[in-house]
């Protein structure tokens, strides 16, 4: 099978629903405010500067952009087609699968970045598997994930969500994947209570993002959500799921035999 007969079909965004999350403006908001400085960490933690990085599903590139200004060679690609930052063009490549990608950069990519890609996937072990197989020098995969099935809401309907992960699912989904996590936490701590609040009530969520018109107090969340990250327990609940895995060396026989 090609890879692109194997693709998550149905999994790439419209140019309406990039639009709805990533308007104008959109990195200034919170939460992206909030999950650029934890993507960040993450990758000052387990990276060393100058590794290639490849942030599958990048959409307008906005974390290759940081990234790249932080000294680390990141390059993304997409199944859509959304326009881009202007400083991430050369390097995120859209409507492209990510086993289509130069086989020169490929085989450089230490590091996989799927930062709420895998509630898009029906088959994620599958999916996972693709990506080892994609890049033979991949060491570690920086996973970010929707938290939580007890949030679950139209958001996660109108984005076409198979599952709100929790840690139990993760820790399944990386012993099928053979993989081994170093890492994890909730995150969005501050979130939880608010969007259960939410469901209770049975109000509906927005689906879409607005772009900052408060950009002082967007700052301040930010941080807040950023601190409450280094500090409260990783276990406590929050919105989202952040983790960081390795390949399990005793996964590569396995894999050719």
């Amino acid at each position: 099978m090609s890879a692109s007969d194997d693709r998550q079909a149905g999994s790439e965004f419209s140019g309406n629903e990039f639009d709805e999350l990533f308007p104008l403006g959109y990195e200034g908001h919170y939460w992206h405010r909030a999950r650029t400085a934890i993507v960040k960490s993450y990758v000052h933690a387990f990276c060393g500067v100058g590794d290639t990085l490849l942030e599958i599903g990048a959409a307008r590139g906005h974390y290759v952009s940081v990234l790249r200004k932080a000294g680390f060679d990141a390059y993304g690609c997409d199944l859509g087609d959304p326009w881009l930052h202007e400083e991430a063009r050369p390097f995120v490549f859209p409507k492209t699968d990510f086993a289509e990608i130069d086989k020169e950069l490929r085989e450089r990519v230490t590091t996989v970045l799927l930062l709420d890609v895998l509630e898009h996937i029906e088959q994620p072990v599958t999916f996972l598997d693709r990506v080892v197989r994609a890049f033979p020098a991949l060491r570690l995969l920086i996973i970010a994930l929707p938290a939580r099935q007890e949030l679950w809401s139209n958001f996660d309907e109108h984005y076409r969500h198979f599952l709100r992960y929790d840690v139990t699912e993760l820790r399944k989904l990386a012993l099928r994947s053979r993989l081994s996590i170093k890492s994890y936490s909730y995150v969005f701590h501050g979130l939880y209570l608010p969007t259960l609040l939410l469901k209770k009530l049975g109000m509906k969520r927005g689906t879409a993002f607005r772009a900052p018109k408060a950009p002082r107090l967007h700052r301040l969340l930010g941080i807040v959500l950023r601190v409450e990250s280094q500090f409260l327990p990783k276990n406590v609940y929050g919105t989202s799921l952040i983790c960081a895995c390795a390949k399990d060396p005793r996964s590569e026989n396995a894999r050719c035999n």
